[in-house]
């Protein structure tokens, strides 16, 4: 809470509110502090209650037919943005990936198994496969690499040098993966 009635110079109140300004809240009453600070007093009594018919936010958003600022439709990500998000993302696709193959192990699926009647009964699909489980790999190391070299050195972290190496790691970790793809051990 800030105390209204502060002049330049003088010291600051304490950061807890009163327990004269806790009574004026629980009454809905301005304190006289905050009367001698020449800002107007709007009660915390909702609109109805106070028998005022004043619209809620929503509807006059609403009449003036413009989306709620920020919209994704017409937001630009930058870059970093993009790049984190990503990273989020395929942290979020390796835990749900290795907890699947866990939980199928323990419940005594045979998965190399599973992975060879795949590449048997659609052998079309295998690269695609491949590199869905490369790409989250390699962007995540990358990712990591990029993020440890900022922890140790404090360098790179310039906005056009984020920018560089975020879409650098998205181009090049899709290279790798499908390289990796269509490769075969």
């Amino acid at each position: 809470l800030v105390d209204l009635s502060l002049r330049p110079g003088s010291p600051p109140s304490s950061p807890f509110p009163t327990p004269a300004m806790l009574a004026c809240r629980a009454l809905r009453v301005a304190p006289a502090s905050m009367a001698r600070a020449r800002v107007p007093v709007i009660s915390a009594m909702p609109a109805m209650a106070r028998g005022l018919s004043t619209p809620s936010y929503t509807e006059r958003m609403e009449r003036t037919g413009r989306p709620v600022s920020p919209h994704l439709e017409i937001y630009k990500f930058p870059a970093a943005a993009i790049s984190s998000i990503t990273t989020r993302i395929t942290g979020c696709v390796l835990t749900a990936g290795t907890s699947a193959i866990g939980i199928l192990t323990l419940a005594g699926a045979d998965v190399p198994g599973l992975v060879s009647s795949f590449q048997v009964a659609a052998p079309v699909l295998v690269p695609v496969a491949k590199f869905a489980v490369a790409y989250p790999l390699v962007y995540h190391w990358g990712s990591a690499l990029r993020h440890t070299y900022w922890d140790v050195t404090c360098q790179g972290l310039h906005i056009d040098t984020v920018r560089t190496t975020s879409y650098s790691l998205l181009i090049g970790s899709g290279a790798i993966s499908a390289g990796l793809a269509v490769m075969s051990i």
